[in-house]
């Protein structure tokens, strides 16, 4: 278990993907995700059998709240370089009555120092679209935009840019150390 101040994460639980997957097929959560269509049970068995069970290149874990062990969302670290020691973070709660009330910034510091202190990453990322409001929260954590990918997602009969933001575990160090 990690903890944070509201929250902690645990291991990913074989009985709670199905809630997991509701959350990801809701649409109002789907529209910020890479996987734009609808996942069934299989995809979602496979995702958890291949990737939170068999990949040594991500963590993912179960957001719960701290004061009654509620399952709130989901995070995680994908994509992890052990050479370059980078990696990728993703984050959601999903349910709704959690949202906007510090859960998803306690997650996120949670996640992060979970990578910088525990996993030694020297540095962590993330892809968001124009479309998520996320995007001032990660920079007032302490994420440094590095760049756009002009166009590079479509959804909502749309193109939309790409934002590249990223931390250093000096950042990092500095910031909450």
């Amino acid at each position: 278990m990690v903890k944070g101040n509201k929250i902690h994460l645990t291991k990913v639980e074989r009985e709670n993907i199905e809630q997991l997957r509701e959350w990801r097929n809701n649409p109002e959560l789907r529209r910020y995700f890479r996987e734009y269509r609808e996942l069934n049970k299989d995809n979602q068995i496979n995702w958890y059998e291949n990737k939170v069970l068999g990949d040594s290149n991500q963590y993912n874990f179960e957001v719960r709240t701290n004061t009654d062990n509620k399952l709130i969302g989901h995070c995680g670290l994908y994509y992890i370089n052990w050479v370059s020691r980078t990696a990728e973070f993703g984050i959601y709660i999903g349910d709704m009555e959690y949202r906007r009330g510090g859960y998803g910034s306690d997650t996120l510091r949670t996640l992060i120092g979970y990578g910088f202190n525990d996993l030694n990453m020297n540095r962590i990322w993330c892809e968001v679209w124009d479309n998520n409001a996320a995007l001032d929260v990660y920079k007032h954590i302490g994420f440094v935009y590095e760049g756009k990918l002009r166009q590079t997602y479509f959804n909502e009969g749309k193109y939309w840019d790409a934002h590249l933001l990223g931390m250093l575990q000096s950042e990092y160090n500095e910031k909450y150390k």
